[in-house]
């Protein structure tokens, strides 16, 4: 008899402020959670030094795997972006220099046991001359290159398809999907509902999409507590369970501070929406 897929809910290190990857890991057990995203961009979001990755991989993966055994957690997604340059940035020294730390940093993810590296699909680069055409087409070239040093590792490579980037819209990240073979989208509806998308429209994506950002917003993109939004995380859900999806949902609520100034706690809110989540696997 054929199993049902397996959909894995995980928590993201980076979302309670400016955490180590040891404090971090001790927060996101403490709330019972058994599976990780990891930070490794910048400031409060690199639990993961890029740098440090890049030139010791084996000796950061070891220490990685250390501080996940000692909280008895899993890892799913490195959660990269950029290196600090945009992937389809016009300099090509830029985008040289991207790729080498993209290399490094595949090593290291493999050898830590992550799944996949995220990273995000660049904007056009107006303010340089760069075309919408021309930013799409650097952006096809960079990433599928990504893609297959992801894959010689072992691990897949998706990028998320957020506001202002060239695969924002929905009908764009379909295209840049469609262009790059074996790219995989990490899906946050958070990105595509203050565009006007609806639930359904966003849908369409989900035929890409290998790994989703679980975090609750208004029309107008505020980050909402997970019963006061516009996200309807059981429909989500329910499409992903019947289109098959067998990958991880991350809880990603970014410690920001106009929800600090409102008395949010971010470990509260992020339990609560595991629970909705879990509700809607349940259902």
């Amino acid at each position: 008899m054929t199993q049902p897929p397996m959909i894995r809910i995980a928590c993201a290190t980076f979302g309670f402020g400016e955490q180590t990857l040891e404090s971090s890991a001790k927060i996101v057990r403490d709330l019972g959670f058994d599976l990780v995203d990891v930070g490794a961009a910048w400031g409060k979001y690199d639990q993961v030094k890029p740098l440090a990755a890049v030139a010791d991989p084996a000796g950061q993966a070891d220490h990685l795997r250390r501080v996940m055994q000692e909280h008895r957690l899993g890892v799913s997604e490195l959660f990269v972006m950029t290196f600090g340059h945009n992937v389809n940035d016009p300099s090509v020294d830029k985008r040289a220099e991207t790729q080498r730390m993209f290399a490094g940093l595949a090593d290291f993810a493999a050898r830590a046991g992550f799944e996949s590296i995220m990273m995000l699909p660049g904007p056009v680069h107006e303010d340089q001359g760069q075309s919408p055409q021309e930013a799409f087409d650097l952006s096809v070239s960079e990433l599928s290159t990504m893609v297959r040093v992801a894959t010689d590792h072992g691990i897949g490579c998706n990028v998320e398809p957020n506001k202002g980037s060239i695969a924002g819209r929905v009908e764009d990240a379909i295209n840049l999907c469609e262009a790059v073979s074996g790219l995989g989208l990490t899906l946050d509806y958070a990105h595509q509902v203050p565009l006007g998308y609806s639930q359904e429209q966003i849908e369409r994506l989900h035929r890409y999409t290998k790994h989703l950002h679980a975090k609750q917003v208004t029309r107008d993109g505020t980050q909402a507590r997970p019963d006061e939004g516009d996200i309807d995380f059981a429909r989500i859900i329910g499409s992903l369970k019947a289109g098959g999806f067998d990958g991880v949902i991350c809880t990603e609520f970014m410690s920001r501070s106009e929800q600090l100034e409102a008395g949010w706690d971010f470990q509260k809110e992020t339990a609560r929406l595991r629970d909705v989540l879990v509700e809607a696997l349940s259902g």
